[in-house]
């Protein structure tokens, strides 16, 4: 855009501005605003000033177009002027404002019943704030989840499904994670996507497993049963299989079965947790090597030899009859603990 034609459009912008700003306040010859002339002027300011590249104007054109629709009661428009000002806070390099107005134009959807809309915006918030608030991020995508089933928007609801649970797992929230597993389990049956179905499910008990928490990975398999497909799917008898090798401590087991290929096509947080599941020689618990940190154990093992046994409990009887037969030392003793 030449100089001169920008010129033009600040120009306009601003004459149109004045004029929404005029026709929306009251003052003693007008007690009531204009809204639907002020809403005009202000959507004509908004794109001069958009076309100008003058955004900081055009976002407060956009706020008060918004505002200015909210009175007229047309809510859906007002989310989508809503949702313009957040493009131009965007523009301004203003994140934290543009996921702000992103949220302000998500309440205004769900205020119109447009709860896949809601959604959908609430999901680019969250991807606005991942690198500044990862609390938040989680919660919107959660929500975002959540509406999309109310809407019965299921079909659209799968990529936020996705991004959401593999946040979940990279940032090791494991009990969010499996949650929304379960509610993703609802949209796979409306859908009838049973092989998606058979991948979540061997997911959350995988999942489960890496927790250390085989009772609940029971009764996942057990609530899971009620699938009449997944029982005959190749990860319904891999769920089985991994986790009878848990319940034996059988750890050669527990290798063989997640170095199966079918692991390499569960969502790639999940595939990682499985490459490192494993069972602990030593505490016979689950546990993710170099995910979750190892538990110490000073207990002895029961592979000890006897030969050793036998030596540690010579060595004891020979101190106890010892002290038994020499109360002076036995006294040093305790002094020297104490």
């Amino acid at each position: 855009m030449s100089d001169k034609l920008k010129s033009n459009k600040k120009l306009e912008g601003e004459t149109f501005m004045k004029e929404g700003d005029k026709l929306s306040k009251t003052n003693i010859f007008r007690w009531k605003a204009d809204w639907d002339s002020a809403a005009l002027a202000y959507e004509k300011a908004a794109n001069a000033f958009r076309s100008a590249k003058i955004y900081d104007s055009a976002k407060y054109c956009f706020l008060r177009l918004s505002l200015c629709q909210t009175h007229m009661d047309v809510y859906y428009l007002a989310a989508k002027s809503m949702e313009n000002a957040s493009a131009m806070a965007k523009e301004l390099k203003e994140i934290q404002e543009c996921a702000n107005l992103l949220l302000e134009s998500c309440k205004l959807y769900r205020t119109n019943g447009n709860s896949f809309q809601a959604a959908d915006t609430m999901t680019k918030a969250a991807k606005l704030l991942e690198d500044i608030d990862l609390d938040q991020t989680i919660k919107l995508l959660t929500d975002a989840c959540e509406l999309f089933e109310l809407d019965d928007k299921d079909h659209f609801s799968g990529d936020t499904f996705k991004q959401t649970i593999s946040m979940l797992l990279k940032h090791k929230k494991y009990t969010e994670a499996v949650d929304l597993m379960i509610l993703q389990n609802r949209v796979f049956v409306k859908l009838e996507q049973n092989h998606d179905l058979h991948k979540s499910c061997l997911s959350v008990i995988t999942i489960s497993l890496a927790t250390d928490d085989i009772v609940a990975s029971k009764k996942y398999y057990e609530q899971f049963l009620d699938y009449p497909s997944f029982i005959h799917s190749q990860e319904g008898t891999t769920a089985q299989e991994l986790i009878t090798a848990f319940d034996n401590h059988d750890v050669e087991g527990v290798k063989k079965i997640v170095s199966r290929h079918i692991f390499n096509f569960l969502d790639n947080q999940v595939a990682k947790i499985a490459k490192n599941l494993s069972i602990s020689k030593d505490s016979l618990n689950p546990t993710i090597n170099s995910i979750a940190p190892q538990p110490q154990y000073n207990n002895t093992t029961t592979t000890t030899t006897s030969n050793n046994t036998n030596s540690y409990n010579n060595n004891n009887n020979n101190h106890n009859n010892n002290n038994n037969n020499n109360p002076i030392n036995q006294q040093d003793d305790d002094e020297d603990v104490l």
